[in-house]
């Protein structure tokens, strides 16, 4: 692609400051036109500017002469323009009859409707025509194909490469070599110039163009010194010329006459000059010795003094670092320059040659790069990218490298550097060790040490020995921290780091044991009960999967947990009593009846049981919410049992040999029993939480309690702040009593082994 730019564009106000930016149509006809006149390969930037004057004209014309109901229009189609287009040196008349046909996106073209894209459109136009108007957007450019060459005249602001250029653009000739090449300028130029910023290229269903074939009829050529009078028969020949346009020309023929005079002044004056030729050779020899004369002087005076020169030199260097402007201008200079590519290789080959022959230049680059790799961030990261890439893809510098690294350490003092990294590579190791076996041990550690304020664990490091606290006056040790069950008469415990800020403010901790954080010791009938025995007793049984992970055996709670009621008395009378207390029997917890797996299933001791619900039932809490056991029903059985008792020691044995069989045989079924385990058929299946409707974990205030006897005991505590669920939680997990740490229920686990 050729671009010729004009040296100014159509948007000029000076030049038109009537219709300034809006004559695209008018410029774009005047070009093809100017095509038909002179061969556009011997165009200049004077010809570019001919068509802008010529458009201008003729949109003036066509405007000027359009309907009153027109006036409110300010941008005229190709075929309101008039059709006589006039340059200085001739007149182009326009055919006209084609200004209905056109082709676009959807465009009628001989028959139908037809859907163009732009590029098919192009080459569908240039196909059947030579010359024509594409317009997009409000934007006319002309496209022209003479012979094999391909053309565009664009009057609008463009730069050197032909696209927009809004500060110093000009309108623009351009040449393409081939169709594709237009088609592909014309979707870059429209792609930057569409209303429309996300279209990524001009496209028919988004932007709508227009390409009309221009047809010329005839071009006359008209005599130069008469261009005024050719210029206004043609005008007559169209139309009546305005009053505008005559007082207009009045005024340029008035302007015309002055210049004429002048000129005739300087032709009058011309010939004095030529007679009085001998003075000014005169002059001009004298003019030239002088200058010659300086100029001999000077080449003497640098020949002749050396001195001079590295003055001069100086003084340029001087200028150089102590002048900002000076600098800058040169350094814009020498910018400049580099961007050409035939400076830019001299100046590498010089500094590459210098580099090799000049020892001093070689270190002073060397010191300088490495100072910038040193301080210059951006610089290190840059160069590193570089060395990295360049030692991945070249094979060469691969080799130099490793080269060169084995020659530096076989010298004495690469073996020395071998050696200091050698041994830096072995402490660093060491350390290393050593502060993994340090990890291992801290890890192996236990949080072991008791807070006597709030009575949870805590590691060492976290906590201050009491004899070093420095509290506020208004507290006193021993009424605050009155945790000291662990310790001795006289020994001195240790505070947490939590407790010690609240003490130092004067305040009682949180989470003081005196607070009522504490729990009450378990009577000897809820020591030692089950899983199973536990859920058997609770009057809140509350469901929920307890899942062990497979990194390092971690409990997870899967899904929701239900808080289901249960009737204690009817799951205890549910237990069939056994002759021993350590007898078991097998039970299976259900959710529901027609469940096949159970949520737990466990052998339980019934007599632990019943011992457990007695106590439990004679509690404030477990009265409170009206919690009863039928003692009827214990009675009853203690009189079977007596009763069996007393037949069984009533009756007639018939001899002592075959009692003694008797007795073996049930030592043998016992022994048998206790070794083999129950089988599950044998055992009881129960549900009770079945048909009961579940209560809200929030809103039931006592379901810890009831829920987890072997916890609380069934008593329900009193505390002196409130607590939110969360604090209760992590105190409780922390607490010196690990019964609620240790109190995960196992369920999970049991039925994984019974499925």
């Amino acid at each position: 692609m050729r671009v010729l730019s004009g040296t100014f564009d159509q948007s000029d106000f000076i030049r038109f400051p009537r219709y300034f930016g809006r004559q695209c149509p008018a410029n774009a006809v005047a070009a093809i036109c100017k095509t038909h006149v002179l061969n556009p390969n011997l165009w200049t930037s004077l010809n570019v500017d001919e068509c802008l004057m010529a458009g201008n004209k003729l949109f003036e014309i066509s405007y000027e002469v359009l309907p009153s109901s027109y006036t409110h229009v300010r941008y005229l189609r190709p075929d309101e323009l008039h059709s006589c287009v006039t340059f200085p040196e001739s007149e182009v008349q326009i055919n006209d009859e084609y200004y209905g046909t056109s082709m676009n996106n959807l465009a009628t073209v001989n028959h139908g409707v037809v859907n163009y894209c732009i590029d098919d459109a192009i080459l569908c136009f240039l196909h059947n025509f030579n010359y024509g108007i594409l317009t997009c957007k409000l934007e006319c450019v002309a496209v022209m194909k003479i012979g094999n060459e391909y053309f565009m005249f664009d009057s609008h602001k463009r730069g050197k490469n032909g696209l927009s250029d809004g500060q110093n653009g000009t309108a623009v000739l351009l040449k393409f070599d081939d169709v594709n090449a237009l088609v592909l300028h014309l979707k870059n130029l429209f792609k930057c110039t569409t209303c429309s910023a996300s279209s990524a290229s001009v496209q028919c269903a988004t932007c709508q163009f227009t390409i009309i074939p221009i047809f010329i009829s005839s071009v006359t050529n008209i005599d130069t010194n008469e261009l005024v009078d050719s210029s206004q028969k043609g005008l007559e020949c169209n139309m009546t010329m305005s009053k505008l346009e005559l007082a207009r020309n009045a005024k340029k023929n008035k302007r015309d006459k002055k210049t004429q005079k002048k000129t005739n002044r300087i032709s009058n004056i011309q010939p004095k000059i030529e007679e009085d030729k001998g003075l000014s050779a005169a002059t001009s020899e004298l003019e030239n010795k002088i200058y010659d004369l300086r100029i001999r002087s000077t080449e003497t005076k640098y020949e002749r003094t050396e001195e001079m020169k590295q003055k001069n030199v100086q003084q340029v260097g001087n200028r150089y670092k102590t002048n900002d402007n000076v600098r800058e201008s040169k350094k814009k200079t020498e910018r400049e320059k580099y961007e050409n590519d035939l400076h830019r290789e001299f100046r590498k080959s010089q500094i590459k040659e210098k580099y090799q022959t000049d020892e001093a230049f070689k270190n002073f680059r060397k010191s300088q790069i490495r100072d910038k790799y040193q301080n210059n961030e951006t610089f290190r990261n840059s160069h590193s990218s570089k060395m990295r890439e360049k030692y991945l893809t070249n094979d060469n510098y691969n080799d130099v490298l490793i080269s060169r690294s084995q020659n530096a350490y076989q010298t004495p003092q690469g073996a020395k550097r071998k050696s200091t990294y050698q041994n830096l590579y072995n402490s660093s190791k060491k350390t290393k060790i050593c502060l993994h076996e340090r990890f291992t041990q801290q890890k192996k550690e236990m949080p072991t040490i008791i807070c006597t304020c709030c009575a949870q664990l805590f590691f060492k490091k976290s906590t201050v020995s009491e004899l070093s606290l420095k509290i506020d006056q208004t507290l006193s040790i021993t009424d605050v921290c009155t945790y000291r069950h662990h310790l001795g008469e006289n020994e001195s415990g240790n505070v947490c780091s939590t407790c010690v800020n609240h003490l130092k403010k004067g305040k009682v901790p949180h989470f003081a044991a005196k607070n009522g954080l504490v729990f009450d010791p378990l009577p000897e009938e809820l020591t030692g009960l089950t899983t199973l025995e536990e859920r058997l007793v609770s009057a809140r049984i509350p469901f929920m999967q307890i899942r062990e992970l497979g990194y390092q055996k971690q409990l997870v709670l899967k899904g929701n947990c239900v808080n289901v009621p249960i009737d204690i008395n009817k799951t205890v009378t549910c237990l069939p009593r056994m002759d021993s207390e350590d007898d078991t029997l097998l039970v299976q917890l259900m959710r529901r009846m027609s469940d096949k797996t159970p949520y737990a299933f466990e052998n339980v001791r019934p007599e632990k049981v019943f011992n457990a619900a007695r106590y439990l039932v004679n509690t404030d809490l477990y009265k409170q919410h009206n919690i009863t056991l039928n003692e009827s029903w214990l009675q009853q059985f203690h009189d079977e049992t007596n009763n069996t008792t007393d037949l069984i020691s009533t009756s007639n044995i018939e001899d002592s040999t075959e009692q003694a069989d008797e007795i073996d045989n049930l030592m043998d079924q016992q022994e048998t029993l206790l070794t083999s385990g129950f089988v599950a058929d044998s055992g009881v299946k129960i549900a009770p939480g079945e048909g009961n409707m579940p209560l809200s974990l929030t809103l039931d205030e006592d379901m810890d309690v009831l829920a987890f006897p072997t916890v609380y005991g069934g008593k329900q505590r009193i505390f002196k702040v409130k607590y939110t669920p969360v604090e209760m939680a992590k105190a409780e997990a922390r607490h010196h009593d690990r019964r609620v740490a240790t109190n995960i229920p196992k369920n999970r686990v049991t039925v994984q082994r019974y499925v």
